[in-house]
């Protein structure tokens, strides 16, 4: 028993120089890959599980119900739950059986929190590559407003001086982005103080800058003709100005699965259906929970 409680405590031990190691080594790719951080968060969850399961019964009895709390929305049907829910039934905080079964559903919880973790990183990484091939089209749409004044009519009739073609898709990407930006401002005001390990948040908004301009252009493009012939072709700047803004916030209509998906993300309790997403990844993620005898 000494020799098992002693191979706990070196274990703790080095879980937790690995994460002050950890926290030293922040570069670019482990900035992408989630590397620092979610190398850190394990390394201090599995020493804080070592810990408990090397503590006498009634010390890991006091924590019974700050695991429950973290572990009953993540670990909805997990056995190790309602293994702890029946020790605690009983009432008996000398039970030998208390800290290695607190542990284990620690141990559970901790491996969905780190899974969601990773979904974040995922969704992350995803916004910044889809932010990235969308600002080189406003790159390659500029070049082409650049080379050819009328390659992009975003007014038919109305250009301001000859050969302002960059100048024009130039201004409507602005008010583009400034419609957008509206819309992200609103947000902001109605978000509350989410905190991510990924500033997921930031990128949610951010992507919606680029969208906003594309899809300004793209609508004034599309003004008056059979694709949109219910609006009547802007006639003046000052109605081109509008339509951009206009257009541009509309981008809400393109986002709104991003805003889903992220507040899916950000929520403090998996909703049902990520719950039984994440239902097999204990299993996948830890050790194999020892066996309790009643």
């Amino acid at each position: 028993m000494q020799a098992g409680a002693e191979c706990l405590l070196d274990e703790a031990d080095r879980h937790m120089q690995q994460a002050a190691g950890g926290r030293m080594h922040w570069r670019l790719g482990s900035w992408w890959n989630g590397q620092a951080y979610e190398g850190t968060l394990a390394c201090l969850h599995a020493a804080e599980v070592s810990i408990i399961a090397l503590s006498q019964p009634v010390r890991a009895w006091s924590r019974i119900d700050a695991v429950l709390a973290l572990a009953g929305p993540l670990c909805q049907q997990d056995p190790r739950l309602a293994l702890v829910e029946q020790l605690k039934g009983k009432d008996k905080p000398q039970d030998e059986r208390v800290p290695w079964a607190v542990a284990s559903l620690l141990e559970a919880a901790y491996a969905v929190q780190e899974e969601r973790a990773v979904r974040s990183r995922n969704f992350r990484n995803r916004l910044i590559r889809a932010g990235s091939v969308l600002m080189l089209l406003l790159v390659v749409t500029v070049v082409v407003a650049w080379r050819d004044a009328g390659a992009i009519p975003v007014c038919d009739g109305c250009h301001r001086a000859a050969g302002s073609g960059l100048c024009d898709v130039g201004l409507v990407m602005l008010l583009g982005m400034l419609g957008a930006a509206t819309h992200v401002v609103g947000r902001l005001q109605k978000m509350g103080g989410s905190w991510n390990p990924y500033n997921l948040p930031f990128y949610q908004e951010l992507i919606k800058l680029p969208i906003g301009a594309l899809t300004a252009v793209i609508g004034l493009l599309l003004v008056g003709t059979n694709w949109l012939p219910m609006i009547q072709a802007p006639a003046t700047w000052r109605d081109v100005m509008a339509y951009a803004v206009v257009f541009g916030l509309a981008q809400i209509a393109l986002t709104r699965n991003i805003d889903q998906r992220a507040e899916k993300i950000l929520a403090s309790e998996p909703d049902q259906e990520e719950a039984e997403q994440l239902e097999k990844v204990p299993d996948n993620r830890v050790r194999t929970a020892p066996e309790f005898t009643a």
